[in-house]
């Protein structure tokens, strides 16, 4: 737990000299980006990575967040106040939503949570209330009482809080009850039923505590862009992007989401510098090219590989030299 500690308290100081250090909004709009979609994974992989369920869902979360930050501006309430909010509505449909569908296993699971993600698409694009089809742009008010910055180190800095937070969460999963018991039932599910695991009730506090996570992104989102639409939030390839992040980076493990996202935004911004417009949708052609590739031949994605070479190496260093020469000569 230290070497975590310690590595996290190393990505805030440098996040934080960042911040105030660097001026250039290109350099600074890289690593809010990073940041942000770092921790929509880390979400994602509380559910999916953690408890076993795929979902391609996921952005309707974001998008709790991202609309009540939005209602809440425009209705004169302060965007504070949209992260429990934000949280809540989304915790609640997490837990509306998965009731039902947890019940489901493997690939069912998942094609569940993109029907149900369709639904909540198609009901804010008819809804009035929410912008329909074209969203609404939030009206600009800068200061922190309504989380409106003219220096986008800012946003960086609460990036960065939130990131921290969601990490330290994570953390404290891997060693709590909750974690143990959504590890038994991602290995064996019947084993775990058998000892004595509700695998609906604990499945469903993980996927509320993800769906939060998302929202609490999505207030950011929302007061970074000043404008919400179905397509930035809630959209199916927004789900898709959240959870190739974690697959790239390896499902299941605490750092893997801060590095799909670090290979994903990097690439995509650095195609979009490059190439500009004529480059648009490239950067998602090699990024599937390098899906594939994991996918085929590191399925445990970037860190689980790293994790699995240095458990090999110490595994290794452990064996006794009289062994080891014995092998050799066999």
């Amino acid at each position: 737990m230290r070497p975590h500690l310690i590595a996290l308290a190393a990505i805030a100081a440098a996040g934080l000299v960042l911040a105030y250090a660097v001026r250039d909004a290109v350099v600074l709009d890289l690593v809010f980006t990073l940041l942000l979609y770092a921790t929509l994974g880390q979400s994602w992989n509380w559910i999916s990575g953690y408890g076993g369920n795929i979902s391609f869902g996921h952005a309707i979360f974001f998008g709790c967040g991202a609309y009540t930050s939005a209602l809440c501006v425009v209705h004169g309430i302060s965007p504070w106040l949209a992260i429990p909010a934000g949280a809540a509505v989304a915790a609640l449909l997490a837990a509306i939503t998965g009731f039902p569908t947890l019940a489901l296993r493997g690939h069912y699971f998942s094609i569940a949570t993109i029907a149900v993600a369709a639904i909540v698409d198609a009901l804010v694009r008819t809804q009035g209330w929410l912008g329909r089809a074209n969203g609404f742009e939030l009206p600009i008010a800068a200061g922190w009482a309504s989380m409106q910055f003219a220096d986008k180190g800012w946003y960086v800095v609460l990036a960065l809080v939130l990131f921290v937070a969601v990490q330290c969460a994570t953390l404290a999963l891997e060693r709590s009850r909750l974690g143990y018991y959504l590890r038994a039932l991602r290995a064996n599910h019947q084993a775990a039923a058998s000892v004595g695991i509700d695998e609906r009730r604990w499945k469903l506090i993980a996927f509320a505590w993800s769906a939060a996570m998302a929202a609490c992104a999505g207030v950011l989102y929302a007061q970074y862009t000043l404008f919400v639409d179905p397509p930035s939030t809630i959209a199916l390839s927004v789900s898709i992007d959240i959870a190739l992040i974690g697959v790239v980076g390896g499902i299941g493990t605490l750092w893997g989401p801060a590095a799909g996202a670090l290979v994903y935004v990097v690439l995509a911004k650095a195609v979009a510098l490059k190439l500009g417009g004529t480059g648009k949708g490239y950067d998602l052609v090699i990024y599937g090219a390098i899906i594939c590739v994991i996918a085929a031949l590191r399925p445990h994605g970037i860190v689980g590989t790293i994790v699995d070479g240095i458990r090999r190496r110490r595994g290794a260093a452990a064996q006794p030299p009289a062994r080891l020469a014995a092998e050799g000569a066999a």
